[in-house]
């Protein structure tokens, strides 16, 4: 959408520079070459332009008559191109920060689903379901447009502040969800974020052997800032990158480079590039890596991490094999968020009715069931 608005974009300067009337003349001059028009404004100028050509005489040559056709023509262009401006704009913001949005439901956005049938990768429109679980119980629960884990966890704990009126104290999640930006909210919030980053598990296998040659492998002096390489060199700090992520987000990259590396017996295997080797570390990451790992590790953490298997996945398995809820009965976000909040209710009464009946408290189910539908009733 955005390159086909911008391709109009210069349909619309031609245009408007071919247009002979002054008012358009005005607005379409080299000077203004740059500026960035609106339906509003083409509107505007399109009523003046027609005003300008009703008070133009009957022409009485074949030559007057030509130049008014063209005219009139140009005219029809300007409105034509208003109408899909208008219609860009439209789309544009219908998709605010996303990539797509369905036709059918605008606010679903199209994503590679688990469930592929024809296993070619097909994108489907959906929504990124977050739950959180607390002994199977679903305790909570949002929908996202974005596909990707990572940008949900803020605001996700952000609707369970305001659902229960308090911070999570613990966190427990794989490592989709682990960046520096989460890891640092959890940290500004006082949360125990036993949360996974990538290579995590690799990190774990008994045949795990670091790579001497990764930067983040490198051996860093904390007290006077610089990096060890696997030769021993000294590589001294040049700068400083800033790198900004998909949500806002601003991470702090040190940039760090070798004195000399011309000769050295190990350049084959550390770095390709001419010159010196230049590396980046997230200082901010490692240590927020580094915490995580002791809480993962920790007796604590070896315990949410054998829970974390059996508590959302197994809700996600009731869920789809054995209720065969797989799919929305709704359009819209309104719809499909009030559609799966009657699915958690009834999904938590079954669970609720299910351990009754395990721990020998059936006489509590009627109770329960007619408390139900009184609150339902409400």
């Amino acid at each position: 959408v955005e390159r086909n608005r911008e391709r109009l974009m210069k349909k619309i300067h031609i245009l408007l520079g071919q247009i002979d009337n002054v008012i358009a003349q005005e607005n379409s001059s080299e000077s203004n070459e740059e500026i960035e028009f609106t339906p509003v404004m083409l509107t505007e100028m399109a009523g003046e332009l027609r005003q300008a050509l009703e008070q133009v005489p009957e022409p009485s040559t074949k030559e007057e008559k030509t130049a008014l056709k063209k005219k009139r023509k140009q005219l029809k262009e300007l409105e034509e191109h208003r109408d899909k401006l208008q219609e860009y704009d439209n789309r544009l913001d219908t998709l605010q920060d996303r990539n797509s949005y369905s036709k059918t439901d605008n606010d679903a956005t199209f994503m590679r689903m688990k469930e592929d049938a024809m296993r070619n990768g097909q994108t489907k429109p959906g929504y990124n379901l977050q739950i959180g679980t607390g002994n199977q119980f679903i305790t909570d629960f949002a929908l996202f447009p974005n596909p990707t884990d990572t940008l949900t966890l803020i605001p996700f704990l952000q609707s369970f502040s305001s659902r229960y009126d308090r911070l999570a104290h613990t966190v427990v999640a794989d490592s989709g969800y682990g960046s520096e930006e989460n890891y640092r909210f959890m940290s500004e919030n006082g949360m125990e974020a036993y949360v996974k980053y990538n290579y995590f598990h690799m990190e774990q296998r008994p045949r795990f052997k670091p790579d001497p040659f990764k930067a983040e492998n490198f051996y860093y002096n904390e007290e006077q800032d610089f990096c060890i390489c696997p030769m021993g060199q000294k590589m001294q700090r040049i700068g400083t990158r800033h790198v900004k992520t998909a949500s806002g987000y601003v991470s702090e990259n040190a940039r760090y480079r070798a004195i000399r590396c011309e000769g050295c017996p190990l350049r084959c295997r550390c770095f390709k590039a001419k010159g010196n080797r230049t590396i980046e570390l997230n200082h901010r990451l490692r240590k927020y890596k580094q915490k995580a790992k002791e809480l993962l590790c920790s007796e604590e953490g070896l315990k949410h991490r054998g829970q974390r298997c059996i508590e959302p996945e197994a809700v996600f398995g009731q869920m789809k094999n054995n209720m065969n809820y797989k799919r929305f009965r709704h359009f819209g976000k309104d719809k499909v968020f009030m559609d799966f909040a009657f699915f958690a209710i009834a999904f938590n009464i079954k669970k609720m009715c299910a351990k009754m009946t395990k721990e020998g408290m059936d006489w509590l189910i009627r109770p329960f069931y007619e408390l139900t539908v009184v609150l339902f009733r409400c």
